[in-house]
């Protein structure tokens, strides 16, 4: 309906309007002719012929023009703004039309002034959803919004009040990347990692600004102005806490994985520590072994210092192996730490390359004293068997020349001996 006001005020050639009436005395045209013919039928919220006359081609017409919800002139964009409370809450009026602009909200285009006061519009939207508390009620112009900074050091935690007034001055700044704050306000988001950590950071964006520039009358239009500084707190508040959640992580895994490993490759050597002990023992072994007087005796010796060797070499040897394997393992683990270092800030990259020296100190240092003990576990056996062929080097010898003597005379045996 507003629409046909409108392509009648436009066929009219677009006249001055006094005191909400639009008159024209001329001839009739064909788009005059069209537009007065949708106007007949008008509820009278759209508005009224006040005179009608027709004389041939001759045409004198006064009409009254809306001045309420149905429809409403506007002489600029200035008064515009200030006569549209409902801007002020984030809703843009229909059934308007600004002569400046010769714009009307039922054409099909915009112009960059109009897509900006909707921009504008969208904010109130969605700041209204972002903060803490919403006074709806207070002002017919507007909301009352409340914002709020935790404390800080000495500085206690303080509450700010951001009345939505809009003014025509927010037309001279240009607002970006609404799309961040709806995507965070979005409820098909909900579910996702840190959104309220998100929410809490841009509205301490929000704070931050209004207690920068507080003492300005208009709040709202510092929020448009500085709305590229809001963005910025934000995503620098952001970046500081995505490095800080996950390097903390990090350096908890690290803690983590050095207090494993070491434990583990501790537990290495832990676990063969009584076991070693027959080590000292297998050296006792050797001064029986010299007391005796005995060769059958001193043959059970031999034959037990070798057994008791050869199970700890073999004991040892084992161990060697799963730290060997323990080291792999946290090489594995730290190879991504490893190829991320760079990335990291200076004290966590320290703490990384202190672990992994330690561990692989740790490590080194285990192989080290398994080869030191795989020789001092064959020391007993190689000991024994020096002893005893010191002390029965008479009765080697003769077990030697003995069975020399049977390898070479083997041939010399009478087949009939060998035979069945």
């Amino acid at each position: 309906m507003f629409a046909h006001v409108v392509a009648l005020y436009r066929a009219l050639g677009t006249p001055a309007i006094e005191d909400g009436v639009i008159s024209y005395d001329g001839q009739q045209t064909p788009e005059i002719v069209d537009a007065l013919r949708m106007c007949d039928n008008l509820p009278a919220a759209y508005g009224k012929f006040e005179h009608r006359s027709v004389e041939g081609d001759a045409l004198e017409i006064e009409f009254r023009l809306p001045s309420n919800e149905s429809g409403r002139f506007y002489t600029n964009l200035s008064e515009f703004v200030a006569r549209s409370g409902s801007l002020g809450k984030g809703q843009f009026p229909s059934n308007v039309y600004i002569i400046e602009l010769r714009w009307a909200d039922c054409d099909d285009a915009e112009p960059p002034t109009i897509k900006a006061l909707r921009r504008v519009c969208r904010l109130i939207e969605l700041l209204s959803l972002l903060a803490i508390g919403v006074d709806k009620d207070s002002s017919p112009d507007g909301y009352n919004l409340f914002f709020a900074l935790p404390p800080d050091g000495a500085k206690p935690p303080r509450t700010f009040l951001l009345p939505t007034q809009v003014d025509v001055r927010v037309l001279d700044y240009e607002l970006r990347h609404l799309s961040l704050l709806e995507e965070i306000l979005n409820r098909k988001n909900e579910n996702k990692a840190h959104l309220s950590e998100r929410k809490l950071m841009i509205r301490m964006a929000v704070a931050s600004v209004i207690e920068k520039f507080e003492s300005e009358p208009n709040l709202f239009v510092v929020i448009v102005r500085e709305w590229k500084e809001v963005l910025a707190t934000y995503r620098a508040n952001l970046q500081t806490y995505v490095y800080s959640f996950s390097f903390e992580r990090v350096r908890r895994e690290v803690a983590q994985a050095e207090i494993d490993y070491g434990t583990k490759l501790s537990g290495v050597l832990g676990d063969i520590a009584g076991k070693m002990l027959a080590l000292p023992i297998s050296f006792a072994g050797l001064v029986v072994l010299n007391n005796t007087t005995s060769p059958f005796e001193g043959f059970i010796l031999v034959l037990g210092l070798t057994v008791v060797s050869v199970v700890l070499f073999a004991i040892l040897h084992n161990q060697t192996l799963q730290t060997e394997r323990l080291l792999h393992s946290f090489n594995v683990v730290f190879d991504d730490f490893k190829d991320k270092i760079k990335t990291y800030p200076p004290k966590l990259q320290g703490l990384l390359e202190i672990t992994i020296g330690q561990v692989e100190r740790q490590g080194r240092t285990l192989t080290k004293t398994f080869c030191l003990l795989k020789v001092l576990s064959l020391l007993p056996v190689a000991g024994a068997l020096l002893l005893a062929l010191i002390k029965y080097w008479e009765g080697f010898l003769w077990v030697l020349v003995t069975t020399i003597s049977i390898v070479f005379s083997a041939p010399n045996v009478d087949p009939i001996f060998l035979s069945p």
